[in-house]
Parts: structure tokens; C-alpha cells; sequence
């Protein structure tokens, strides 16, 4: 495996979709927050209210494990609890186990009881999970692009 960050490996060609991608979100963004803000009172209530619902679920997606979980679960595509600890070594199984509650409440994984002797539990990404990887690593490309230039 190669030692470069990983926006190295790309080559231009594969990178420029991406970059594209990256700039037509920021200007959609932007569009949609300038609309918000003319069509909505902004005193300094409302944006503070705003700020901490946007605290609050960056907060629990940025939650020590939360990531990770969501890491392992799309790499190896489903995990038994087992598997996850083995996985995840210093997480312990009282953590893990809420992290997962949390993870599924908040609708990013999936949990499927599996018909074996002895009972077991499939943890998945759902769709949402799946959804959220992928808008996470366009952010990391931006990052990333934006250290190495």
C-alpha cells in the first residue's frame, strides 16, 4: 500500500469530478443559506438557536466512536457486536452497545437479527449511514485538496 495521502493517489483526471462536485455543493450551499437568512429573521436568537442545533449533531457524529463504528461498518459491509469489538479494541462492550443504540436511533445503521444457535445481531450502514459516508469523504477530498495545493 502506498505511503501517499490518498488525494495523491487520484490522478487529475479522476480528481476533477470530484473538485466539480465539491464547488457546485459549495455554491448550492451558500445559494440556500443566503435564501434562508433574507427569508427568515436572523436576531441574534434565532442564531443561536441555530448554531446549536447545528452543535448538537456535530457533536454526536463527531462523538469519540461514533466514526469509527461507521468506519468499520463500511469497510467490512456488517459486523456482529463481536466482530466490532474485536475491531474496535479499547472500545468496551457497555460503550459499544450505546454507541450502536444511538447510531440506530439516529437512522445511519441497521440491526438484524440473525435466525442462529446462538441468537446473534448484524450490524449494518443503512442508507442514510451509506449517504453520510459519502458527503463525509467529499469533505475530506476538500480538506485534503485544500492541504496539498
Amino acid at each position: 500500500m502506498s505511503n501517499k495521502p490518498f488525494i495523491m493517489i487520484f490522478d487529475r483526471t479522476e480528481w476533477e469530478p470530484i473538485a466539480k462536485i465539491i464547488k457546485e455543493s459549495q455554491i448550492t450551499i451558500r445559494t440556500l443559506l443566503e435564501r434562508h437568512t433574507q427569508t427568515t429573521d436572523h436576531n441574534e436568537e434565532r442564531q443561536d438557536l441555530e448554531m446549536q442545533w447545528f452543535l448538537n449533531h456535530f457533536r454526536f457524529i463527531t462523538k469519540k466512536w461514533n466514526v469509527d463504528i461507521l468506519y468499520q461498518l463500511h469497510v467490512h459491509s456488517s459486523c456482529t457486536f463481536n466482530e466490532l469489538r474485536r475491531h474496535l479494541k479499547d472500545l468496551s462492550s457497555r460503550t459499544l452497545s450505546d454507541c450502536l443504540k444511538q447510531l440506530q436511533g439516529h437512522k445511519l445503521i441497521t440491526r438484524e437479527l440473525q435466525d442462529t444457535r446462538p441468537p446473534s445481531v448484524l450490524y449494518s450502514l443503512s442508507e442514510e449511514g451509506k449517504g453520510f459516508i459519502e458527503i463525509s469523504l467529499l469533505l475530506i477530498f476538500y480538506l485534503a485538496d485544500i492541504q496539498s495545493n
